[in-house]
């Protein structure tokens, strides 16, 4: 099957702080392998900054880079067997984390750790390659993948792996509220981040336990198939049919208006960082 890709990446439209575009996407220039990468946002200093700008943007982009480039050397697309290629994004994913376990050894982060103002460099993430009439794909996070018909109608989505967890462990605390902002963030980032339990949740920290949370599948496709990888901003927008339709017209001009006008109407739930690419099946 032929694709046909449109992407795009919009930065926060919430402006309070230094915070870069923290999302990345790349298309391999080789094969149909496409990637997908919400960086995770530091903590912010005590006095409001905005901590290690670069590091989220980052791992994103070791994610992406590092997954398509050993996707193209270690994976035979020839004859494609769905035990191995599984597997080899399994082991992409772990090159991938490896490397920004060395982006965090590299800052120091290792040994300034205390999970505040000093905590792993992390992303989320999505990948996905598509052989003959079938996408082999996997994730971690609230990263995605989407598949509309020809008549725009929602075949399939991966499920989100934070929310899940976010739900877990307010549980557990009845009085998370009353929380301090720090003491929020200390657990969630020591305790419930790629724990081995499983109860967690699971980012590229270069952590050993984000392996138990990676999420691998194969679905079958049909000529006029959309497939949408994106980050979690384009999660609301999904479920609006008037935006599917503009992904598969590949209308920027016509996309930007619309993104502008949603951000405009809440900005909290449709202005945040966000990135998709939306790839046609077919001719």
């Amino acid at each position: 099957m032929k694709q046909k890709y449109f992407a795009v990446t919009y930065s926060d439209f919430i402006k309070f702080d230094a915070k870069p575009n923290e999302d990345f996407y790349l298309v391999s220039k080789k094969f149909p392998i496409f990637t997908v990468a919400d960086g995770v946002t530091q903590s912010h200093y005590k006095n409001g900054e905005y901590a290690f700008p670069k590091g989220a943007k980052e791992t994103a982009e070791i994610f992406c880079y590092k997954t398509i480039e050993y996707l193209e050397k270690q994976s035979d697309f020839k004859k494609p067997i769905e035990k191995e290629i599984k597997n080899s994004i399994k082991e992409a994913f772990d090159f991938s984390d490896k490397k920004i376990k060395e982006l965090n050894i590299r800052y120091g982060i290792d040994k300034k750790l205390n999970y505040i103002e000093y905590d792993w460099f992390d992303t989320v993430g999505v990948a996905g390659i598509i052989l003959k009439n079938k996408i082999y794909y996997g994730y971690v996070g609230d990263c995605g993948l989407a598949i509309f018909d020809e008549n725009n109608k929602l075949k399939f989505q991966t499920k989100d792996e934070v929310a899940p967890a976010v739900k877990r462990f307010r549980e557990m605390y009845k009085n998370w509220k009353d929380f301090p902002q720090e003491k929020r963030t200390l657990i969630i980032h020591r305790d419930f981040r790629n724990n081995p339990d499983k109860k967690g949740y699971g980012s590229f920290t270069g952590e050993e336990g984000v392996q138990d949370y990676y999420k691998l599948g194969i679905k079958e496709l049909k000529n006029n198939d959309l497939i949408v990888f994106y980050s979690d901003g384009f999660c609301e927008l999904l479920k609006d049919k008037n935006f599917v339709k503009i992904l598969k017209e590949k209308n920027r001009k016509k996309l930007d208006n619309f993104i502008l006008q949603k951000a405009k109407e809440n900005v909290q739930k449709y202005g945040h960082d966000r990135t998709f690419i939306a790839v046609k099946i077919g001719a």
